[in-house]
């Protein structure tokens, strides 16, 4: 009996020890994003040479794909380090990860793809990612907990990705992960996609859920919350930017209802009159939220005269904005609560 169990339990631990060093070493998504990370790591030791305030972009992989620091840097003289990894890390992985660049006097520039609750926690890839790149200091910002659920995660096995892999491996279908697909990675920390799989697309949109009524998540909302918070205690100054997707103009209520939401919270949202929508597939690359060189060296020029001149959204503009967009007759008047 002894000897069936130490059967098991070494077999039980040899199996643990390959999935963690798949995970570390071979994982394609993961393999991707820590390449990513070392780009902007050099990237932040160049641009941190010259001991100034800085901008850091926070978000995932629509910010790493849409801002080019090598633009702001010599179109407006403006340091900003990409910080973007993948969404589906979580918000809170993908901004304690952006804390390894800021130091006190430096900017955050959120980039707020979704309010879902679904996005907010650290999925296993982030606590996994967050650790390899950060070690104990994850737990620094106090948006990654130490605690059993999150050690679970990081030791939990990748095994989709894993059989995902083999089988794209021994199909040899060309296809293995599409962030490998024609995807450079700059120098600036830049994810150039030239891959381009949008020619069926058509622009989608956004439902709003609560007509007239803020509808962002209690759990997104606390998190947002405890980012300024982890913000303000570190004296870096933080905003918002919301990511151009391949969205009808339609969408654009919702935006500005979240948009409002963050405005009085105290969040400032630097202003595009875009607003997240972009009908234009032209503009984009393999999905409907990765920009291609085109887009983003417009969405980055914006991104810098917006800084360059302190641009962003009033409570004002955005109300009567919402003003324009209700139906004919509908005098409701509306509020941010």
């Amino acid at each position: 009996m002894k000897r069936l169990l130490l059967i098991i339990g070494t077999a039980a631990f040899l199996a643990l020890a390959c999935t963690q060093l798949y995970n570390r070493f071979l994982n394609p998504d993961l393999q991707f994003f820590l390449k990513v990370a070392e780009a902007s790591d050099a990237w932040a030791e160049h641009i941190h040479a010259a001991d100034r305030p800085v901008y850091v972009l926070a978000g995932g992989s629509e910010a790493r794909s849409s801002v080019d620091p090598q633009i702001l840097l010599d179109e407006f003289g403006i340091p900003l380090i990409n910080a973007g990894e993948g969404a589906g890390y979580g918000l809170q992985a993908n901004v304690a990860m952006a804390f390894r660049y800021l130091k006190p006097g430096d900017t955050m520039v959120l980039s707020m793809l979704s309010t879902s609750d679904i996005n907010v926690p650290s999925t296993s890839g982030g606590i996994k990612i967050a650790f390899y790149l950060m070690g104990q200091d994850m737990f620094s910002c106090g948006l990654i907990k130490p605690g059993l659920q999150n050690l679970a995660g990081l030791l939990q096995p990748d095994c989709r990705s894993f059989a995902v892999w083999l089988t794209r491996y021994f199909a040899k279908n060309g296809r293995t992960y599409k962030y490998q697909e024609k995807t450079i990675v700059h120098p600036s920390g830049w994810m150039e996609i030239q891959h381009r799989d949008m020619a069926g697309y058509k622009p989608y949109y956004v439902k709003q859920t609560v007509q007239y009524l803020t509808a962002s998540s209690p759990l997104f909302i606390a998190a947002l919350h405890d980012i300024k918070e982890a913000c303000t205690a570190r004296g870096i100054r933080l905003v918002i930017t919301i990511p151009r997707a391949c969205n009808l103009p339609d969408s654009q209520e919702q935006i500005i209802h979240d948009c409002l939401e963050y405005t009085q919270m105290g969040i400032p949202v630097i202003k595009d009159e875009y607003l997240g929508c972009l009908p234009d597939s032209d503009f984009f690359a393999d999905t409907p939220v990765h920009l291609n060189a085109k887009g983003a060296r417009e969405y980055t020029m914006m991104l810098g005269e917006a800084l360059r001149d302190n641009r962003f959204w009033t409570r004002q503009e955005l109300e009567d904005l919402l003003d324009n967009l209700r139906p004919e007759g509908d005098t409701t008047e509306y509020r941010a609560p």
